[in-house]
Formats: structure tokens, sequence, C-alpha cells
């Protein structure tokens, strides 16, 4: 018998020098050694090959193989060289990845035009930062000359310059109560009724609706006053201050409670159809309601019968008669409570009325007919009675063992150690 290690030499194919020899069919080579070859197995360009035959292509020299790979690794360099590179336009608000589209785009027509006008709009924002700075410095000069003032002539005349240098808000584009700029008066107004809750009080009596708008921005402006505060606050001497206090507090509110903060924004009302003789001051457009004299309104001086009862204010109050003092000062409840009793049978007639009432009542008198039907029923709906009667009272007294928790003084003492 032959020995396998001769079989194996036979079979390996030779040279012409009587040499073993070792191919790669997918590269069309042959190596001289197995170590050539595993080498070779392990390689790119056996591997590159190896693709290229699976799809039914013809297979590359090595040296084609290395000129392809030079070129792919030049081809990655300058792909990784133009990730790195990253632009962005300020002026425009645009990012590059490309050095030569960025640069295009700095040429173009499009980009000098928005530089121009970002250059003319810095120099307007510089000129009324100026403007603004100048003007603040005044208002610190006015305030120096105010507390030093001593006569009312130089109050008067420093106050008429601080309203002329003053900031006034535009109640048709300008929040009262942020930098929030609105395209017109009814889209700033909602934008305060939403963002900040502005409640205007009355308001189908309101006649005026800008003016009061427009008088609340002076306010809060010229006089940098909170229109909740209404100078009954701390004293705030910018337009930023007040919007801050007025945000921080929550007083983004006209006041609106005392007989002062109506009459100050009564001009902007219209409370005559409120009045007794509103039908006849309806009639007549011309009704002086003042007396020219006294100064007084004609509501006032006019006699109070005693079949009236009752006097309209223009605000909308009412003033009683004093002959029905005795009946105002009456406290009588509007609906007497009823009694446990009256209140539980009520509800056991709507409860036996009701048709579910008594199929939940008919259901359970055929349980217990059940349960008493079988072998020692009786015991068996005895002993469920009293262990539900014991779970009550068991429940009763941990309830008043908890509430008694509270009340226990003294303690036992500690044993000694």
């Amino acid at each position: 018998m032959d020995n396998p290690s001769q079989q194996t030499e036979s079979s390996v194919p030779t040279n012409a020098q009587n040499l073993p020899l070792f191919t790669c069919i997918a590269c069309q080579i042959a190596f001289y050694s197995a170590d050539q070859q595993r080498t070779h197995y392990r390689s790119d360009w056996h591997r590159y090959n190896l693709k290229r035959k699976v799809a039914e292509l013809p297979p590359v020299t090595a040296e084609n193989f290395a000129q392809r790979l030079l070129a792919q690794q030049a081809k990655a360099a300058e792909d990784s060289k133009r990730a790195e590179f990253s632009a962005e336009c300020s002026v425009c608000k645009k990012a590059y990845s490309s050095e030569n589209a960025f640069n295009n785009h700095l040429n173009s027509k499009k980009h000098k035009e928005n530089e121009a006008r970002m250059l003319q709009a810095m120099d307007v924002e510089s000129t009324k930062h100026d403007a603004e700075s100048e003007r603040r410095k005044q208002e610190r000069e006015i305030k120096k000359q105010l507390t030093s003032a001593t006569t009312e002539e130089e109050v008067a005349k420093l106050i008429e310059k601080k309203k002329a240098t003053a900031l006034r808000l535009n109640p048709d584009a300008d929040c009262l109560f942020c930098t929030h700029k609105s395209e017109s008066f009814e889209a700033n107004l909602d934008h305060m009724t939403k963002e900040h809750s502005l409640f205007i009080p009355d308001l189908e009596y309101l006649v005026d609706l800008r003016g009061l708008i427009k008088y609340l921005a002076d306010k809060i402006s010229v006089a940098n006053v909170c229109l909740y505060c209404n100078g009954r606050g701390r004293v705030l001497h910018s337009l930023e201050a007040v919007r801050k206090h007025m945000l921080d507090k929550g007083h983004t509110k006209i006041a609106y409670d005392t007989e002062i903060d109506i009459l100050e924004i009564s001009d902007f009302y219209d409370f005559s159809s409120t009045y007794p003789d509103a039908a006849e001051h309806n009639g007549s457009e011309d009704v002086d309601m003042f007396d020219g004299v006294s100064g007084r309104s004609k509501l006032m001086n006019q006699h109070l019968e005693e079949e009236d009862g009752e006097l309209v204010l223009p605000n909308g109050n009412r003033v009683g008669h004093r002959s029905l003092q005795r009946y105002y000062k009456q406290s009588i409840p509007l609906e007497r409570p009823e009694k446990d009793s009256v209140v539980i049978h009520k509800m056991l007639t709507s409860y036996e009325e009701n048709p579910e009432y008594s199929t939940q009542l008919s259901q359970a008198s055929r349980n217990r007919a059940m349960i008493l039907a079988q072998p020692n029923g009786y015991k068996a709906w005895k002993a469920t009675a009293t262990f539900k009667e014991k779970r009550v009272r068991d429940q009763f007294k941990t309830n008043i063992g908890i509430r008694n928790n509270g009340l226990q003084r003294h303690y036992r003492e500690q044993n000694p150690i």
C-alpha cells in the first residue's frame, strides 16, 4: 500500500523543473509556494478580482490595480478636503461646503445687494442708537433738574420738556407691554389681549377705543406710570422699567377699582344709556349734562322721588333711597336647606320609582332565595351576614383608634439599659 504523502506529492502539478506549482484562478497567476498563495489570497488585489469575477468581468493585472488604487485614494483625499471646508455667509444666512460655491456666491449680484442693504440698515440702527442715547441723556438731566426744582413754574417747564423728548408708543403698531410690533391696530389689540390678557372694562359703553389705547400708551411711555398701580407704587423712570414691572407683577390691566381710576378714563366712555331719562337723551343730540355755573352734573341736582326707589349713576352703580334702608340691611337666604330626613325620603322615593333600583332589589331577593334553597343554606347566609357585620364593627373600631391616637399624652418610659 502506497504512502499518503507520496500520493499527495504526485497529485500536485509541477513545472518543467519538477517544482510544485500553486495558482490563483481569479487573478490568473501562479506561485511556487503555498505561503505566497495564502498571502495573495489575503490581498486587496485578489478580493477585487473576485468581485469582478462575480460580475463576469475579466481580471486586472497588478499594475492596473495599483493605478486604480492610487486614483481612488486621490479622489478620497479630495473629497475629504472638500468635506472639511465649511463657510457661512452672515449676510445671506447661507452655509456652503465647497470653496468654489462660496466664492461664486460672494461674487453674485444678490449677495452684493444684500450686503449693501445690511450696511444701510446698520447705519440707520447706529443713528437710532445715537439718538436713543442722546434722549436718555436728556431724560437723566431732566430728572436731576426736577429733584432740584423749587418753584412750580420750573417744574411745569421741565415736565413739558420731558413730554417733548419722551419716546412715544404708536398704538397702531407698538405693544404696551413688550417690544412686539404689529401691522395694524386690530392686530396689536389682538396681541395684547391674547399674550398679555389685557382686559378693557365696560367695553359695551366704550366709544373711543383708539383714543383710550393712545392715552394708555402715553401714560406708560411719557409719564412712566404702571396702568394698574396708577402712581400708587414706587416711582419708575423709564419705559423699560415700567414694562418690566407690569410683566413681573401681572399688572397688564387697567385700574378700574376706585372712583378716581374710573373718572380718569371716563372721557372715552358713554354711559348715557344707563341714565333714568335715557330715552330723552337719545332723542336730542345736543344735551348738556353739566351745569355751567357749578360744574356739577344735572343728574346730581334732580330730586329722587319715593316711587323711583333708586338712582343709577353714570358709572353703572345704583344708589338706593334711605327710606328703604331697613330692607337693604336684611340678609335673607335665597334657599333654605332641607333637613337630612327630607332629603333621604326624597331619595328613597326616587329610588323606588326608578326601575333599575327595583331590578337590583329583586336580584338581591333572588340571590338570597337561591342561597336558602341549598342544603345548610340558612347557616351559610347567616355566616355571611355575620362576617359582614363583624367587618363593619372592626372598621369602626379602627377608625376610632386612628382618630384618638392624637389624644394620647403619656407614654411608657423606656426600659433602663
